[in-house]
């Protein structure tokens, strides 16, 4: 990482929306990658956004630990004593009836999408305060502006995610930080196909089904894609953003309007 190279530390690196968001800032960020259960995958991530021109370092955790925020912001700072963007990306989700979900599942959720949230605004925003700023981005989900069947616990935990990031913003303004949450309809990763499965059984029809349902409610007539969601990021992380502050910014076709 060099002094003049802005660097971004994304959560949850190894796949999905994380693989997509390190791609999306490879060109313009070296990168600190956070993964937890899968090197390989992780490894691969790192692979894609050097080939794009970033220099990248794997750091390996669990963000519901706030060692492992500590440790992500060391690797930034290691090199160029910068630390310019922090995504809080990684994220779990249990798909079952409310009234089904289990306390143990709710507080894997809550550990890993909110605590884990909660330690990467802690921890960037200490160091950003210390350097003069710098942009925080959340991955929520629109679920946490509308809850859905299913996916309640889900929800709630979003819901957290989106008011954690309007108290960021406001407390963190003043040292020139932009704290926001990005809302994504559904994206089809790992988690999701999962999801799609699980109630296919739970209502007694197909993934196919499922699929055709949540394609029929975006008024677009597609899903968000990972790179929709890289794309956003790298907007906030941009010039262009620097006003663009507290907001929960929906990308999904007009399933939700927010």
């Amino acid at each position: 990482m060099t002094h003049g190279r802005p660097v971004a530390v994304v959560t949850g690196a190894g796949r999905g929306l994380g693989r997509a968001i390190a791609e999306a800032l490879a060109t313009s960020h070296d990168l600190v990658l956070g993964w937890h259960s899968d090197e390989r995958a992780a490894t691969h991530s790192a692979a894609l956004a050097q080939s794009l021109g970033a220099v990248c370092e794997l750091v390996h955790g669990d963000v519901s630990d706030a060692a492992t925020a500590a440790e992500l912001v060391a690797a930034a700072l290691a090199r160029g004593d910068r630390l310019d963007l922090w995504v809080n990306n990684a994220g779990v989700s249990f798909l079952s009836p409310l009234l089904a979900t289990s306390l143990s599942s709710l507080r894997s959720m809550f550990d890993v999408n909110v605590v884990g949230t909660f330690n990467g605004i802690v921890a960037a925003g200490a160091a950003m305060t210390e350097r003069g700023g710098g942009r925080i981005v959340n991955i929520a989900s629109d679920l946490g502006l509308q809850a859905a069947p299913l996916l309640g616990a889900y929800s709630a935990t979003k819901f957290a995610v989106v008011g954690l990031t309007q108290a960021a913003a406001v407390e963190l303004a003043p040292a020139g930080i932009c704290v926001n949450a990005l809302c994504p309809g559904t994206v089809e990763t790992e988690m999701v196909l999962a999801e799609e499965r699980a109630e296919a059984s739970l209502v007694g029809t197909t993934a196919e089904d499922v699929r055709e349902r949540l394609v029929a409610a975006v008024p677009a007539g597609r899903l968000c894609t990972p790179a929709d969601v890289g794309a956003l990021v790298a907007f906030l992380a941009s010039p262009g953003a620097e006003h663009v502050t507290g907001q929960a910014i929906c990308v999904n076709g007009g399933s939700i309007r927010h």
